[in-house]
């Protein structure tokens, strides 16, 4: 019984399928995964066919062959999708082949399978002869352990020596050197697939990359280095140097770098300034390192150029401008420092100093703006304060970082404003500007602006209000009184046949004659608080009296005619002798009134009423006609 001619076949048929895989692999490269996967398990089908159709027959109805090689290796190697044919083929082919031996292959098939895909599943990239080595025992397992399952225990001395160790050494060495070479022909596809990775880059890489060897001679190059050389290509620097595309004082310098690079030994980055054959000035940022062979003598030199023209140019343009940065802040009409995010300060111009005379000494850069404001304080330059002065120098540093617009008075008067920004370190620049003119100009408007609404509000004969200030105060006191509470009352006050007066005595007598009862009106109302006094136009005056009843707004209107009399101004042109006034009352939320409109409507009636009744009387809309009550 001697298995060796059968198994030897097989193989050679493990050979010829490895060999097929690994020659045809690169043409199925730039394939998806999932499709390399799918050709390389369609290669391992058809040599588990070509296993299987030259076995061994241990018994009647028991094949051995080298099918469990290509089961484990699709697995392994290419996963789900590699294993599913060869595994359905191998199924399939033992299940028409039939015999006694068929309940034992099956399992063994799918173990031999297994093995594989849980290798896969646990392996990240290339297996390692570790990885390999294990798949193998698996292999074998997989291919001998039906022997222990159908030969009789008396006949193990015989078959072992003679069928399974043979056959499990053909099965451990047909999946290492399958094993073994298709993970080289992975490993140089993938060391392929680098060097054009890393080839693109150097050939797409915008700095200069190239290599020489010891007496200079350019032996690689990128086509950026033969741009900046106007080489050309980069093929046209091969076996050139230095002094064959740049003037010889400057190739002269570029070789006195490299040979000291070569004494010392260890890489250095300098920076290169040369003059083109364009005449163009270029500057270079230049890394040049020794590449050595394998006992560490160097061999060569790798250079790495940066052109580096423009970024010297914006240095320039950059210094400049600080230049300029500086003389204009030097200029400045404003003040400005600037502090770190702990308070210190870092930077000042020299007008800051200059807003601040009595401190100009101790705001320095490093001084903290704490130590500054007590210095102010303590040499009389900020208003005095009282109080804990620690306290109120925390507060005052915390406000005047904090981002946002403060002003403070000097105690020399001077107004000063800082405006806080923060900075993107976490620090504060604030710029310190004299308004004190300022300030003052704002004075003199407020002051004009409020005369301008004095008397934008006041009549200019009377000194009351006049209408439309009376109207805004009805508005507010009407819309803010409940429903439910009396008030405000309002009393509607007109001189009596004043239009007679002013044909007796004259225009200039009737103002005069207007003005004292306005001024008699405005001191006994007074002492009511919140009242309203107005001329509502001509010789009228109205009166509102918040939170007032009718009852109490009618002995006030009494008290006002009774006052009026008392004045004695003579009026020839009055049955009376003198003058007098009418008034008529009305209260918010008495006798039906509840708005504006009928409030004033009220009133002017009950006023109407008071002058039928003979004038020099109190009328109101909620009470009866009553003579005796109505004079004072």
């Amino acid at each position: 019984m001697n298995p060796w001619n059968e198994l030897l076949a097989n193989l050679a048929i493990v050979a010829i399928t490895t060999s097929l895989w690994t020659f045809g692999h690169r043409h199925v490269a730039r394939f998806t995964p999932r499709s390399r996967s799918a050709v390389f398990g369609g290669i391992m089908a058809c040599g588990t066919v070509g296993a299987m159709s030259l076995p061994f027959q241990f018994h009647s109805g028991v094949l051995l062959d080298l099918r469990y090689t290509f089961l484990a290796i699709s697995g392994l190697f290419g996963g789900p999708v590699a294993a599913a044919a060869p595994f359905i083929v191998a199924v399939a082919s033992r299940a028409m082949s039939g015999g006694t031996g068929l309940s034992v292959a099956l399992p063994l098939i799918f173990m031999a399978t297994a093995s594989g895909l849980i290798a896969h599943r646990f392996i990240r990239g290339i297996p390692d002869g570790r990885s390999i080595s294990v798949v193998s025992l698996a292999v074998v397992f997989s291919g001998t352990a039906g022997f222990f399952i159908k030969v009789p225990f008396e006949q193990w001395p015989v078959v072992m020596p003679t069928v399974v160790a043979p056959f499990a050494l053909l099965l451990f060495v047909s999946a290492m050197i399958s094993s073994f070479a298709i993970s080289q022909e992975l490993k140089r596809q993938e060391a392929t697939t680098l060097n054009r990775i890393y080839r693109a880059i150097i050939e797409a890489l915008p700095d200069c990359l190239n290599a020489k060897d010891l007496k200079g001679r350019f032996i690689a190059a990128n086509p950026a280095t033969a741009a900046l050389m106007s080489a050309g290509t980069a093929e046209n620097l091969i076996g050139k140097t230095d002094f064959d595309f740049y003037p010889e004082e400057t190739a002269r310098a570029f070789r006195a770098d490299e040979e000291a690079l070569l004494r010392d030994g260890n890489p250095i980055v300098i920076e290169q300034r040369f003059t083109r054959t364009d005449s163009a000035e270029t500057w270079l940022a230049t890394l040049k390192a020794p590449f050595n062979d394998d006992d560490g003598e160097p061999i060569g030199i790798i250079t790495h150029n940066r052109e580096i023209t423009d970024r010297k140019r914006l240095e320039s343009e950059l210094a400049k401008t600080q230049r300029h940065l500086a003389d204009a802040l030097a200029s400045m009409a404003d003040g400005l420092a600037m502090f770190d995010r702990k308070g210190a300060q870092v930077f000042n111009n020299a007008r800051y100093l200059e807003l601040f005379p009595l401190t100009a000494d101790v705001r320095s850069t490093g001084a903290c703006l704490r130590a500054i404001i007590r210095a102010a304080i303590e040499r009389g330059e900020e208003m005095a304060v009282s109080g804990d002065i620690d306290n109120i120098i925390e507060r005052s540093a915390d406000a005047i970082l904090r981002p946002g617009d403060r002003q403070m008075r000097l105690a020399d008067g001077r107004w000063i404003e800082a405006r806080t920004r923060t900075t993107e370190e976490g620090g504060s620049l604030i710029v310190f500007s004299d308004i004190s003119t300022t300030k003052r100009t704002e004075e003199k408007f407020r002051t004009l602006n409020e005369r301008l609404e004095v008397m934008a509000h006041t009549d200019g004969l009377t000194g009351l209000l006049n209408r439309r200030a009376f109207d805004s105060a009805l508005d507010d006191l009407v819309s803010r009184n409940p429903q439910t509470a009396a008030g405000p009352s309002l009393l509607m006050i007109d001189v009596d046949k004043f239009k007679a007066y002013n044909d007796t005595y004259g225009h200039p007598a009737g103002d005069t004659c207007l003005k004292r009862v306005a001024n008699r009106v405005a001191e006994i109302m007074a002492p009511y608080p919140r009242n309203v006094v107005a001329r509502y136009g001509g010789e009228e005056i109205a009166v509102i009296i918040p939170q007032c009843d009718s009852a109490a707004a009618f002995s006030v209107a009494r008290l006002l005619c009774a006052q009026i009399r008392t004045l004695e101004i003579a009026h020839d042109g009055s049955e009376k002798g003198r003058v007098t006034v009418s008034i008529g009352t009305a209260t918010m939320n008495a006798a039906g009134v509840r708005s504006k409109k009928e409030l004033l409507g009220s009133a002017d009636e009950a006023l109407y009423a008071a002058k039928a009744a003979g004038r020099d009387c109190v009328r109101s809309c909620d009470q009866p006609d009553d003579p005796a009550k109505a004079r004072a």
